[in-house]
């Protein structure tokens, strides 16, 4: 795929979107193209912009990430013009939170990118990860700090939000499969904890390595996101009503992965 590289203008920040209705049945492949598109402004208006048919979000299956600030003027493109052309060589819909919306704790923005089928998410997913590589964010927080031996350079991790039910499926029986993704990846693999107070009913998925370890991390846990019937639950961009603190990340892969004790109850 070949996207621009212009630079956005301040004016590019007000590239987002509203919340999205989770109501209506999963589309189908031959749905897949879709008369909808993003005004500059994010709205759900029908019609044609500038050549682009997107993937229509109504019931579909999404994938949820965090992008730090830096990075998603680059994403969006001067008008808009970046973000549409990724949509239509892709066949889907990317959503990303207003300029200054921004996920509970971190300076980053909520980026929601629907589609048919894995790979077309991952296509977008690449695109994205190579503009944080490309922008990386030295000033980039998670939900909260934690604590770990492995690099945490933001252009490594890729922080990615499932609801409580997507989260317990990427765990699995006793931590077997977040396991299971350290092994086939190489990927370090941390989730947050469940908040107890309900405020938020996602958590926040932390793979850090490189960018082949990061890609093959996040197809496994995409196979999740489409297998779980919940993983649509939470399509929210904005966060801007949750109050309180945010839960901690704690390791989901240790040393001892096997044991029940070093897995959280989901």
């Amino acid at each position: 795929m070949n996207h621009s590289n212009s630079t956005p203008t301040a004016s590019d920040g007000d590239f987002a979107s509203s919340e999205v209705s989770s109501s209506g049945g999963t589309p189908t492949h031959q749905q897949s193209i879709s008369s909808r598109s993003p005004h500059p402004d994010g709205s759900e208006h029908g019609g044609k912009r500038n050549g682009n048919y997107a993937y229509p979000t109504d019931g579909a299956m999404f994938f949820k990430i965090l992008v730090p600030s830096v990075a998603a003027g680059a994403i969006i493109g001067k008008g808009g013009e970046t973000i549409a052309m990724l949509q239509q060589d892709t066949q889907t819909r990317i959503k990303m939170s207003k300029a200054t919306d921004f996920f509970p704790g971190t300076n980053e923005r909520v980026c929601v990118v629907y589609g048919p089928t894995p790979e077309s998410i991952l296509q977008v997913y690449d695109f994205v990860a190579q503009k944080i590589r490309e922008k990386p964010d030295s000033v980039s927080k998670g939900p909260s700090e934690f604590d770990t031996k492995q690099s945490t350079e933001r252009e490594k991790q890729v922080k990615i939000l499932v609801p409580n039910s997507t989260a317990g499926m990427i765990i699995g029986k006793a931590g077997n499969y977040i396991k299971y993704i350290k092994e086939e990846s190489g990927a370090y693999v941390q989730i947050s904890q469940k908040a107890k107070d309900h405020a938020i009913t996602e958590r926040c998925i932390t793979v850090i390595g490189d960018e082949g370890q990061a890609r093959k991390a996040c197809g496994l846990i995409l196979t999740k996101i489409f297998e779980d019937p919940l993983s649509n639950t939470c399509p929210n961009l904005s966060y801007a009503d949750v109050v309180g603190p945010v839960p901690n990340y704690v390791s989901v892969w240790n040393v001892r992965p096997t044991r029940v004790e070093d897995t959280p109850v989901c």
